[in-house]
């Protein structure tokens, strides 16, 4: 493969040249050098859709719904393990009366769906949940033998940072901004 090379000798296979249309669309324009589009990187799904809010009204309705959790954990001040506990145990006795209130009038109760994974996925979620730990601790070794300075510098500023936003709000707070 030749690379073509301009007057000055310079390699120019990677280089783009810019768009000079007065045409050009919002699609033309690529952040960060990127080669797809921002739907694209993001899966081009409908979470994708949810998240550029080509969905505006579920989109709303995530950040109602999350704004209004966030307030439900500020101004009960419990944790979010009991709000959960109790929630779940809310869904059970109202799922149990309900079936039992269908047997007392001879009606068939709905059936729910038999949840069940597979031998296959639940190796392939292990194999890949595996990999991602071992690239991290691979990540967590190289920081601590100072092989990349950088990268350790950058983690312990991110964790001062952390700490010092977490000595003035609590972790539901962040987790909603």
């Amino acid at each position: 493969m030749e690379n073509s090379s301009n007057p000055d000798g310079e390699d120019t296979r990677n280089q783009t040249i810019p768009s000079t249309s007065s045409t050009s669309s919002s699609d033309d324009y690529r952040l960060f050098d990127r080669q797809g589009s921002l739907h694209q990187f993001l899966g081009g799904g409908k979470a994708a859709d949810i998240l550029l809010w080509k969905r505006w009204s579920v989109s709303l309705g995530v950040i109602v719904v999350a704004s209004v959790a966030w307030l439900i954990f500020e101004w009960s001040g419990l944790p979010f393990l009991s709000i959960c506990s109790d929630v779940l145990l809310i869904l059970i006795i109202v799922l149990f009366v309900h079936s039992n209130y269908a047997a007392y009038r001879d009606r068939q109760p709905q059936s729910l769906p038999e949840l069940e994974l597979s031998e296959e996925m639940v190796n392939n979620a292990a194999a890949s949940f595996r990999v991602k730990i071992n690239n991290m601790l691979l990540m967590a070794h190289d920081i601590t033998l100072g092989k990349d300075f950088r990268l350790f510098f950058k983690v312990v500023t991110c964790l001062w940072l952390l700490s010092a936003i977490g000595s003035y709000c609590s972790f539901f707070t962040l987790a909603y901004i």
